[in-house]
C-alpha cells in the first residue's frame, strides 16, 4: 500500500510540474492575483464581522459652521473707513508716545534745582499761671491791710507800700500775661490781663498820692466809679469764662464782686460815714479780696 501511495503521489507531482511548465508566465500572475482577491474578501469579512459584533457607539453631535467674521461681512468701503480709522489711532498714538518720550529725556536731562525752606516755630508758655500769682498776692495785701493784720492799717501802717507794689509790680506781670496769651491765642486772656494792669496801676498811684498829701488827701469816691466799671467789665469776662473753664468763670464772678464791695467802702457806703471808727466796709472789702486771693493760690 505504500509503495502505491508513493507512486500515486510521485504521479501528481509530475503532473503539477507538468502543468506548472505548461503554464506560462502571464497565466501564473493572474492566478496569482486571483489568490490575492480571495484573501483580501477574506479579510474584509472578518473586519466586519468583528465590528458587528462591538457595541455602536453614540452619533457624535454635529458641528456647526462657525458664523462668518465682521471683517468678512463687512463691504469694501466699510473696510476702508476701518483701516484709516486705525491708521489715525496708530498716527496719535506714536505722536503720544513721542512727546512724553522727549518730555522724559528733557526731565532727566534739567536738573532741577533744590529748595529748602527754613521753618521757624516759637512755642510760647502758658502765662496764666503768672497772672493768677499777681492776683493772688495784690489781693492778699489788700486783705491784709483793710482787715488790719497784725495792725498794718493803724500803728503798723505799711499803705505806703502798696502803692509801688500796684504800680509797678502788678501791672506789669498782668501786661507781661496778657501779652503772652495774646500770642498764644487767648482772647479773654489777652483782654482782662491787660484790662485789669492799667486799673490796679491806677489805683497804686491813687494810694501813693493819697499818703503823701496826709490828711489833705480827698476822699476816694471818685475811684468808687472806677471800681463799679471794672465790675461790670468783669461780669463780661465771667460769661466768656465759663464758655471755657467753669473755674476761671467762677474766679472772674468773685472778681467782679470784689470790684463791686471795694468800690462801695470807697463811697464809705458800707459803714457809717460819720463815724471813722466804724471799719465794717474795710471788713466785708478785706474778705472779698481773701476769696479771691485764695481762688487765684488753688487755681495756680
Amino acid at each position: 500500500m505504500f509503495a502505491c501511495c508513493v507512486e500515486e503521489s510521485d504521479a501528481q507531482v509530475v503532473v503539477m510540474i507538468d502543468h506548472v511548465e505548461g503554464m506560462d508566465l502571464q497565466q501564473m500572475e493572474e492566478r496569482k492575483a486571483g489568490k490575492v482577491e480571495e484573501r483580501t474578501v477574506r479579510n474584509e469579512n472578518y473586519f466586519a464581522g468583528l465590528a458587528r459584533s462591538r457595541p455602536v457607539a453614540p452619533a457624535e453631535k454635529a458641528v456647526e459652521p462657525e458664523p462668518p467674521k465682521k471683517e468678512q461681512q463687512m463691504d469694501e468701503p466699510e473696510k476702508e473707513h476701518e483701516q484709516e480709522l486705525q491708521d489715525r489711532v496708530a498716527v496719535g498714538a506714536g505722536v503720544a508716545v513721542r512727546e512724553i518720550a522727549e518730555a522724559t529725556h528733557s526731565k532727566r536731562q534739567t536738573k532741577l534745582p533744590t529748595v529748602l525752606k527754613a521753618l521757624a516755630k516759637i512755642k510760647l508758655v502758658d502765662a496764666n499761671g503768672l497772672a493768677l500769682t499777681c492776683f493772688a498776692f495784690s489781693t492778699w495785701m489788700f486783705f491784709a491791710f483793710l482787715c488790719n493784720v497784725d495792725e498794718v492799717g493803724g500803728k503798723n501802717n505799711g499803705v505806703f507800700y502798696m502803692g509801688d507794689m500796684l504800680s509797678w509790680g502788678v501791672s506789669m506781670g498782668l501786661l507781661i500775661s496778657g501779652i503772652v496769651q495774646g500770642l498764644n491765642g487767648d482772647h479773654l486772656g489777652f483782654t482782662s490781663y491787660v484790662f485789669h494792669a492799667p486799673i490796679l496801676g491806677t489805683i497804686g498811684r491813687n494810694f501813693k498820692l493819697a499818703v503823701s498829701l496826709g490828711p489833705d488827701a480827698a476822699p476816694f469816691h471818685l475811684i468808687g466809679f472806677f471800681c463799679y466799671a471794672a465790675a461790670w467789665f468783669n461780669c463780661i469776662f465771667t460769661v466768656m469764662a465759663f464758655r471755657t473753664a467753669k473755674m476761671f468763670g467762677v474766679l472772674y464772678a468773685s472778681v467782679g464782686m470784689m470790684f463791686l464791695l471795694v468800690g462801695l467802702n470807697f463811697e464809705k457806703m458800707l459803714s457809717d460815714a460819720e463815724d471813722a471808727a466804724d471799719k465794717t466796709g474795710d471788713y466785708i472789702a478785706g474778705a472779698s479780696c481773701l476769696v479771691v486771693s485764695l481762688q487765684c493760690c488753688y487755681l495756680i
